[in-house]
């Protein structure tokens, strides 16, 4: 008799009744041992891996503070869009301080924007950035950052958002304020060079550092930061940048696993129900979802036209996808990326050498399906209030319309049945972790 043992478990012990060994063909609870090879690449979620970009990455001091900063809203600018609350107002007009990174990462909602009614894009102080926000829950595991790909570093992210006109609308000298008054100590303890004193308003050097400023626009003219001296704009540069680090530390340790999904690959042949384990059946097989859904992330890490249609409310009616986000990678925002000055790796960026082709055109990053079942709504358009309606349209094969480039070959109607797309939608909801630490989801900004 040959048995699979998974993980230093034996699996085929007769522990149900459906589970069998080498004499009927190898069955480990339904599946055949090349299934189970399958499913085992999918379980456990392995450990964060190295991010050489961020020295901090997995300093326990940065990630306090990067949590501090991230509930923080007060280095944010003022409101320039009006908006009603259903919509998911910040505020009115003219108010500042109203966008903490939690805005449009809602804590208490999968680290997603669930603030409009109905479900919306995510809504920024300047307007609606035209795109579902995507959960910071896993995101460690990620290559690339944001449905487009437009930028590979998580610390480059974060402090993207900061400045932002559309999203916060702050800027990196309110930023060096806020750290220096509220969060100086912390910084310190874990940044060199510590803060110049001259950011204190009462320093008799305080005009070095305005009270608010970033570089301007090719086409603007001067403004504060122009006025500043090039190792000052430096200093303050760099402050957003560890800023950004910190941030990033706290993100890292933002991670969901042991998912009934992992104990049933461990051995608990009853951690899934009966549907679900159909369900995933038709995930590595008939369905083929592991095409693109692989690993222990379930995703490739790549970008595919699906043909999501622009609908939706607050979307625009074009979006070119990873073609922009190759775009912004490579010109303006390179300087924050892996391939930029304020990377601390020495390992050749993909960055370097990256262009655009034909397939990038309307394709978007592969997401992962941890934690999915409390994402909703799906998909970049955020269109799906529900993973059956998810699963319908990959059933359909994708739309044939509404979209730009062409639809992944991939993308074929999958001819499943009602029952089947229950059972996958049942594999599906047994991909959620456990909850996050209360302390990583608590509010520790200074006051």
């Amino acid at each position: 008799m040959r048995c699979l043992i998974s993980r230093s478990i034996v699996l085929c012990a007769g522990v149900v009744a459906a589970a069998a060994c080498g004499d009927d063909g190898g069955l480990i609870d339904g599946f055949t041992e090349p299934e189970w090879e399958t499913i085992e690449t999918l379980s456990p979620l392995p450990d964060p891996p190295p991010d050489p970009t961020n020295r901090y990455a997995d300093d326990p001091a940065a990630a306090a503070l990067g949590q501090a900063l991230f509930f923080d809203p007060r280095s944010t600018g003022p409101i320039t869009f009006e908006a009603t609350p259903e919509e998911g107002a910040l505020g009115a007009v003219g108010e500042e301080a109203k966008a903490a990174c939690t805005a449009c990462h809602d804590v208490t909602r999968g680290f997603i924007d669930t603030r409009s009614n109905p479900p919306a894009t995510s809504l920024g102080t300047g307007g609606w950035l035209g795109r579902n926000t995507l959960t910071l829950v896993n995101s460690v595991y990620y290559k690339w950052s944001g449905w487009q790909g437009f930028i590979d570093t998580y610390w480059g992210h974060s402090l993207l958002g900061i400045e932002s006109a559309v999203a916060a609308n702050g800027d990196r000298l309110r930023a060096a304020h806020v750290i220096y008054d509220h969060y100086r100590e912390a910084y310190n303890e874990v940044f060199d060079p510590d803060l110049d004193p001259a950011l204190d308003p009462s320093h008799p050097e305080a005009s070095r550092f305005p009270p608010v400023g970033k570089p301007k626009a090719a086409d603007a003219p001067d403004g504060p930061w122009e006025m500043m001296t090039p190792e000052d704009q430096a200093h303050v540069t760099q402050i957003l940048v560890n800023a950004g680090k910190a941030m990033n530390a706290y993100l890292r340790r933002l991670v969901r696993r042991n998912a009934p999904f992992d104990r049933y690959v461990a051995g608990d042949t009853s951690a899934i129900s009966t549907s679900a384990k159909r369900g995933l059946k038709l995930f590595i097989g008939k369905a083929a979802c592991v095409e693109c859904h692989q690993g222990p992330m379930f995703t490739d890490d790549k970008f595919h036209n699906l043909g999501v249609p622009q609908e939706g409310l607050h979307v625009p009616a074009m979006d070119r996808g990873r073609t922009d986000g190759i775009a912004r990678i490579t010109g303006a925002l390179k300087e924050w990326s892996t391939a930029g000055p304020h990377s601390d790796s020495t390992e050749p960026s993909p960055v370097e050498g990256l262009t655009a082709t034909d397939a990038d055109l309307g394709a978007f990053r592969t997401q992962g399906l941890r934690n999915v079942a409390d994402t909703a709504p799906y998909m970049h358009t955020g269109q799906f209030e529900t993973l059956r309606e998810v699963v319908e349209f990959y059933n359909e094969g994708g739309k044939t319309e509404g979209f730009v480039g062409t639809k992944d070959e991939l993308m074929k109607p999958l001819n499943l049945t009602e029952s089947e797309i229950d059972d996958l939608v049942a594999f599906l909801e047994s991909l959620t972790g456990e909850p996050l630490p209360a302390e990583l989801i608590e509010d520790t900004s200074a006051p």
